[in-house]
């Protein structure tokens, strides 16, 4: 009888110390490969934002504005609109049915880029709304008071500080930032 009290004991002392500290310790690993996948998912949205304002500074010898108008006092448009032709096949397609004269959320434009997946150029997380990457310009204030994740791309004397920005809730088309 003894054994098997010995057995239970023991049993009963590897169940409340090696279950919890097991259970940490797989936790803290999940967590920890969570935010390694999370890392590399944002250097890679930030390359492929680079790539593309690095084509546009080849195709027109400067990066585009942070916010673009067509015309004097006509409306404003993102730099993000401007990057689309440089992104994929088929916002390169939708592309030209954009119309800067009128302005960014007018219905014709929302029909012309709404609705297209961003195969993860302007966002974390799959919200093809919302831009998670943004642009600071000189006349910009900063978007937040915590530390953002920031990537300065240059070419020449040519500087475009690229900011991912988790908390935001700026359409994508929107001109800011």
């Amino acid at each position: 009888m003894s054994i098997i009290r010995f057995l239970k004991i023991t049993l009963v002392f590897a169940s409340l110390l090696v279950l919890p500290i097991g259970s940490f310790w797989l936790g803290w690993r999940v967590n920890e490969v969570w935010r390694t996948s999370r890392d590399c998912r944002s250097e890679c949205r930030l390359s492929q934002i680079r790539l593309a304002l690095l084509l546009y500074h080849q195709e027109h010898g400067a990066f585009p504005p942070t916010k673009y108008q067509a015309k004097p006092g006509g409306p404003i448009h993102s730099w993000r609109v401007l990057l689309l032709p440089y992104t994929t096949l088929d916002y390169r397609e939708r592309y030209s049915s954009y119309d800067f004269s009128q302005e960014w959320n007018s219905p014709s434009n929302l029909q012309a880029l709404g609705g297209m997946p961003f195969f993860g150029y302007f966002n974390m997380n799959g919200d093809n709304d919302i831009a998670h990457y943004l642009a600071i310009g000189d006349e910009d204030d900063w978007p937040s008071r915590k530390p953002l994740r920031s990537f300065l791309v240059t070419k020449g004397k040519d500087r475009f500080l690229l900011v991912e920005y988790p908390e935001s809730n700026i359409h994508w088309m929107e001109p800011r930032y």
